[in-house]
């Protein structure tokens, strides 16, 4: 069969599949992999390239719909390569096939990629067209905004995806305007802003009635609808203090939730973000009164449930499950003693990871609002500008109020020894002062972050404070008020530990960790046991003259061990010798 018929089968496969009264067998799923499997991009010559990356998209979207993810994201992935080699020379595909893609991978939670994707495709559509795709892109680029977090930038998008329904096309495309309703619903909802909240609602809930009209209650996306409401609904009783109506929301928030476990399957994305929200609302309708700790509680292991199933469903890097993994830190660390909690290890980065890791770190220090502490050997990451890894996120952070503590090794410390092994030289404990001072180490990293220290002590009083340690540091450290990461040092040597990429692997931990609880208390017992930038200056000396010890100390032993050994050799040789002549004077 050729590729075209490949396609077709997979998509008639998966359609039957899709609407048969019972679960899809094995043996259906194995068919329609193997189709998929054969499914190949056309040739770039081909005709009709458009409507095959159609195809490709829907058949996408049915493989998510039969819980067929992996081979979804696959086919997904295929199609934007195909569609981006189709290009090279000239344009073939049309604003709404890349609206169609960018909105997929967004389910898959590809949410910087479908960002991309939905901006090409913002590219391609014209004012006032035949269709009314530019304000669906405009709404789906709210929604990707949003869920990234870009709150501002979702309520731009949003407002102009509502101008351009309203200039262009009224109320012809009901689902954009209550996707951009829905942005300003949760930007409201964002802002705890109640009069906004009040607007919002009533305009949300008249555009999600369109739609449920258009598609019937059961669709997934009148289920979405729902939730969204009764949430923004409980939170506004909330608000106000209401108690009667919140539990009453409740109430709306939990019949949602077992509608979408009724028709759509306990394992449904809907259905696992309707758990998620009711978990979170019941929690925090748990404030006061008897039995409010064991409904905690039991709210607490609602979203444990809901954070199991989003990382079997959705997967663990999932947009939708880091978002409730997240709800999940803050409701256990309420209810869970520090040392109750368990180890977890949120993420792990490997060297080849690198730029993700950074990012990561990025993310978390322009989402502190509070303090943000570090301990590192050299910190030149943080400090040095010229270096471009997180010293302007540190900065903003200061702008914003933030303070930032540091702890950083002295470079007297112990490890300073490490430069002057594999030497020889006499006056080694003599001159290591000399060689630490001479090493790029001290010259490019730790004078240059001494200085930008004090430009930003400087700048903003009272809100950095670095002190310095005389002991070795396991591994670096980074805490804000959400997460924390650690990274073990490899390598004893200092020249070896500044200005690189990571060198063996980095643990992300969340706030619902033990392994955060230990990194606050071992970061706090430092703060307390090391001195502060002019403590160490008058001292300075001191510490100078202990590292001289120190070596001449380790010169002495490794002296002390040649003569040992030289006075075994000698020995051994005597007595050998003593055995050879009494041997000789025995021989007849």
């Amino acid at each position: 069969m050729t590729t075209t018929e490949y396609l077709d089968h997979a998509i008639a496969v998966a359609e039957e599949m899709l609407l048969a009264p019972s679960a899809p067998r094995r043996g259906d799923r194995d068919r329609l992999a193997d189709y998929v499997k054969y499914v190949g991009r056309p040739e770039p010559a081909a005709e009709s390239q458009q409507a095959f990356a159609e195809q490709l998209t829907h058949l996408a979207k049915l493989l998510g719909a039969l819980d067929m993810k992996t081979l979804s994201l696959n086919v997904a992935g295929m199609t934007l390569r195909h569609m981006e080699i189709s290009e090279a020379d000239h344009e073939v595909y049309g604003a709404s096939v890349w609206n169609e893609l960018g909105a997929l991978l967004a389910e898959h939670g590809e949410l910087e990629r479908s960002r991309l994707i939905l901006c090409c495709a913002l590219g391609r559509a014209k004012r006032g067209s035949d269709a009314p795709e530019r304000g669906r892109i405009l709404a789906n680029l709210g929604a990707v905004s949003l869920r990234m977090g870009h709150i501002a930038d979702a309520e731009v998008w949003a407002g102009k995806a509502l101008r351009e329904l309203d200039t262009y096309w009224g109320d012809e495309d009901r689902e954009a305007r209550m996707t951009a309703d829905w942005v300003f619903l949760e930007v409201a909802r964002e802002h705890e802003d109640i009069s906004r909240l009040d607007s919002a609602m009533e305009q949300f809930d008249q555009s999600a009635d369109d739609v449920i009209r258009l598609k019937g209650g059961d669709h997934p996306t009148a289920i979405a609808a729902r939730r969204a409401l009764a949430t923004a609904k409980y939170e506004k009783a909330a608000a106000t203090h209401d108690v009667e109506r919140s539990e009453r929301q409740l109430g709306e928030m939990e019949i949602v939730k077992l509608n979408a476990s009724a028709l759509l399957g306990a394992r449904h994305r809907e259905t696992i973000v309707a758990q998620a929200a009711l978990a979170v609302a019941e929690f925090d309708a748990a404030s006061g009164g008897s039995g409010s700790l064991l409904r905690r509680q039991r709210a607490v292991c609602l979203l444990e449930t809901a954070e199991e199933m989003a990382v079997d469903v959705l997967g663990r890097g999932h947009a939708q499950t880091l978002a409730i993994r997240e709800a999940l830190a803050h409701l256990r660390e309420a209810t869970v003693q520090p040392d109750d909690l368990p180890y977890l290890i949120d993420h792990t980065y490997t060297p080849q990871q690198n730029d993700l890791r950074n990012e990561a770190k990025r993310t978390a220090i322009n989402a502190e609002g509070n303090v943000i502490r570090l301990i590192a050997h050299a910190g030149a990451s943080y400090f040095l500008d010229d270096l471009d890894i997180f010293y302007w996120q540190i900065r903003a952070a200061l702008q914003r109020g933030v303070l930032f503590h540091v702890i950083l090794s002295s470079p007297w410390n112990n490890l300073a020894i490490f430069m002057h092994h594999g030497t020889e030289s006499d006056r080694a404990c003599e001159n290591i002062v000399d060689r630490v001072k001479a090493s790029d180490y001290y010259r490019k990293t730790y004078v240059p972050v001494i200085r930008s220290y004090l430009s930003l002590r400087k700048e903003f009083p009272g809100q950095v404070e670095l002190k310095l340690t005389p002991t070795d540091l396991s591994g670096s450290t980074l805490i804000t008020s959400e997460v924390s990461f650690f990274e073990p040092y490899i390598t004893t040597n200092p020249q070896h530990r500044t200005r690189r990429g990571l060198m063996v692997f980095e643990h992300r931990f969340r706030k619902d960790s033990k392994y955060y609880a230990d990194s606050q208390a071992a970061f706090l017992a430092q703060w307390e046991l090391t001195s502060t930038w002019e403590q160490f200056r008058v001292h300075e000396e001191r510490h100078k003259g202990r590292l001289r010890a120190l070596l001449a100390t380790q010169s002495d032993d490794r002296l002390s061990k040649n003569d040992d050994a030289d006075d075994d050799a000698d020995g051994a040789g005597g007595e050998s010798g003593e055995g050879f002549m009494g041997g000789a004077a025995r021989r007849p």
